[in-house]
């Protein structure tokens, strides 16, 4: 997974207007489908943003069934990789 999409991610959520956000929390509810067909995003584009929801509101999003199964696979990847990089 890219870290830098992962941190582009987390940056664009952080700095995000009300839409922009609306736009972030449509899209995790409706994945894979799209919310605005204009935008392609990666999962580790969301996966940092969803990172920094959960930093700022101490909770998980409302995210599809589909998105769902990714986040769990994407957290504990990430955690490994932080893991790797401490032991490293």
């Amino acid at each position: 997974m890219s870290d830098q999409s992962r941190n582009e991610g987390a940056a664009c959520y952080k700095a995000a207007d009300a839409e922009t956000r609306k736009w972030f929390e449509q899209q995790w509810r409706i994945w894979p489908k799209r919310a605005d067909e204009a935008f392609t995003t990666s999962l580790a584009f969301h996966h940092g943003a969803i990172q920094a929801y959960r930093a700022e509101r101490s909770r998980d999003p409302e995210v599809s069934a589909d998105l769902r199964m990714n986040l769990r696979y994407l957290d504990r990847e990430h955690r490994q990789s932080l893991t790797k990089g401490e032991n490293a």
